[in-house]
C-alpha cells in the first residue's frame, strides 16, 4: 500500500514539474504575441483579413491589449462579421485603462470608438414571425441555416450579419414545405414571416418588406490604418516672407508714419520641437519699412529714405500634431533694432545728411495654421509685436540744421509705445529627431514605432 501511494506521489511531482515547464513564462506570452500581431497587420495590409484576424485572435489569447481588440474589430468587419464586430469594439470602448497605460493603447480605444459608431449604421436587422400565432402551436421550434433559433427571439429585430439565411418552422401537425432562403443586406430592416401548413413538414413562408429602399451590395472597406502620434521631437527650419507695419510712436511726440511706414520683410526662424508638441527657438526679423509722410519735412525739401527694422529674439509655443494640419501659436521677447538714412536737398540747394537709430526691448505674439506637405509646412501666421524704444543716437551733417522730425537732438530719450503687425506666409522644413508611435506596424506593447 505504502508502495502505491509514494509511486503515486512520485508521478503526481514529475506530472507537476513537467506541466510548470511547459507554461511559457510572461515575456515568452510577450514576445509570441507581439510577432502573431506583426504577422497580423502584414496580413491586413496585404489585404487578407481572414487570415489576419486568427493572427489578432491568438495574440489576444497570449496577451491582453486594446490594440489587438481594434485589428480584431476592423478584421470581422472586413469579413462581414458586423455583430462581431460591433460587440469587440463595445469590449474595447468600455475596457478600463490605467493612467499610465501607452499612448496607443489610449489611441486604440479612441480609435475603436469612432469606428462602432460609423459600424452600427450598417449592420442589418431580421425580424422572425409565424402564422398561425406561436401560441396556438405546440412544440414550436425555428431553424435558422439549420440551426435552433431560441422561441423567445420571435418578434425582435435581432442583429445579423449580412448574407444568406436558410429559414424553416415545424411544430405538432403543423409545418412549412421548404425552407426559405433569404439575403439580408447591409443597412436593411428584414421581416420574415413563416406560414406553418397543418399537415406540413417544411415551410411555406412569406418575406415582409424589406424597409426603406434598397440598400446598396456589400462591399468589404478598405483597411484602416491604426491612430498614429507626431515623434517626440523635432527641429523646423524656415523662411516667413510677409508684410510689417508699424503703428504708434517712435518716441513721445514723433508718430511711427513720420519716421517709416509699411514694407517687405522675412523672417528667418530656428524652432525644436520638444515632447511632441512644444516649441522653443529663436527668430530674426529683417525688414525694409516705406518711406514716411512727406509733410515729415519742410516744405519744399526733397528727401531720400531708407528705413530698416531688424528684430532678434527667442520664443515658445504649442503646436498640437505637427503631421496634421493644426494650429500653432507661440510668445516670445527680443530686441528691435531701427535704423534710418537720410538725405535731404533743401530749396537752397543745401545736403543735409542724417542717420538715425532706436532700440529696445518688444514682446511679440504670433499664431497661424500649419499645414503639412511632405516635409514641409506651410503656414499662414500673424504676429504682433509691441515694445518701447528707449535708445537712440542721430547724427546730422549740414551747413546749417533745419528741424528734422525725430532728429533735432541726441537727448534722452522720451519713450512712447508702439506696435509692428506682420503678415506672413512662413514655410518650414521639419526633421524629425525621434521615432513616431502609434502606426500600423508598431509594436502592441510600446509607445515608439518607425518614423516615416
Amino acid at each position: 500500500m505504502k508502495l502505491r501511494v509514494t509511486i503515486a506521489l512520485f508521478a503526481w511531482i514529475m506530472l507537476s514539474a513537467l506541466s510548470a515547464s511547459a507554461q511559457m513564462s510572461e515575456g515568452e506570452k510577450k514576445a509570441a504575441a507581439r510577432a502573431a500581431y506583426m504577422e497580423g497587420v502584414a496580413l491586413q495590409d496585404k489585404g487578407n483579413p481572414a487570415d489576419a484576424l486568427g493572427r489578432f485572435e491568438a495574440a489576444q489569447k497570449l496577451f491582453d491589449a486594446p490594440t489587438h481588440l481594434l485589428h480584431i474589430a476592423q478584421c470581422q468587419a472586413l469579413t462581414g462579421k458586423l455583430v462581431e464586430a460591433s460587440e469587440t469594439y463595445e469590449t474595447l470602448a468600455r475596457k478600463p485603462l490605467d493612467k499610465n497605460a501607452p499612448e496607443v493603447f489610449v489611441q486604440a480605444q479612441e480609435q475603436g470608438k469612432a469606428d462602432l459608431a460609423q459600424l452600427r449604421p450598417r449592420i442589418p436587422t431580421m425580424r422572425v414571425t409565424v402564422k398561425p400565432e406561436p401560441e396556438t402551436l405546440k412544440e414550436l421550434q425555428i431553424t435558422v441555416n439549420d440551426k435552433q433559433m431560441p422561441a423567445e427571439l420571435l418578434g425582435i429585430a435581432r442583429p445579423v450579419n449580412p448574407g444568406s439565411y436558410k429559414l424553416a418552422a415545424s411544430a405538432t401537425g403543423w409545418g412549412t414545405p421548404a425552407p426559405l432562403d433569404v439575403e439580408v443586406k447591409e443597412k436593411e430592416t428584414r421581416t420574415i414571416e413563416l406560414v406553418l401548413q397543418e399537415g406540413a413538414t417544411g415551410g411555406g413562408v412569406v418575406v415582409g418588406p424589406a424597409g426603406d429602399g434598397a440598400p446598396p451590395p456589400y462591399e468589404q472597406p478598405k483597411p484602416k490604418a491604426s491612430p498614429e502620434s507626431p515623434s517626440t521631437a523635432g527641429l523646423l527650419l524656415g523662411l516667413r516672407p510677409g508684410v510689417f507695419v508699424p503703428v504708434g510712436d517712435v518716441t513721445k511726440g514723433v508718430k511711427f508714419d513720420s519716421v517709416a511706414t509699411a514694407g517687405p520683410g522675412v523672417g528667418i526662424d530656428v524652432i525644436g520641437r520638444v515632447a511632441r508638441l512644444f516649441l522653443v527657438g529663436g527668430t530674426l526679423e529683417l525688414a525694409a519699412l516705406g518711406a514716411p509722410d512727406p509733410s515729415s519735412f519742410p516744405t519744399g525739401t526733397k528727401a531720400e529714405v531708407g528705413t530698416h527694422a531688424i528684430y532678434a529674439g527667442v520664443l515658445a509655443g504649442i503646436m498640437p500634431n505637427v503631421d496634421r494640419v493644426t494650429f500653432v501659436a507661440d510668445a516670445g521677447v527680443g530686441m528691435r533694432f531701427l535704423s534710418r538714412s537720410l538725405t535731404l536737398t533743401t530749396p537752397a540747394n543745401e545736403t543735409i545728411k542724417a542717420d538715425e537709430t532706436y532700440s529696445g526691448l518688444e514682446l511679440a505674439v504670433n499664431a497661424g495654421v500649419s499645414i503639412p506637405a511632405g516635409p514641409i509646412r506651410i503656414v499662414p501666421k500673424a504676429g504682433l509685436a509691441f515694445g518701447q524704444f528707449t535708445d537712440r543716437n542721430c547724427g546730422i551733417s549740414a551747413t546749417t540744421t533745419p528741424t528734422l522730425t525725430g532728429c533735432a537732438t541726441n537727448a534722452d530719450v522720451s519713450t512712447a509705445s508702439h506696435a509692428i503687425l506682420n503678415l506672413a506666409l512662413g514655410v518650414y522644413y521639419h526633421v524629425d529627431f525621434a521615432k513616431k508611435s502609434g502606426s500600423a506596424s508598431s509594436s502592441p506593447f510600446f509607445t515608439t514605432a518607425s518614423a516615416r
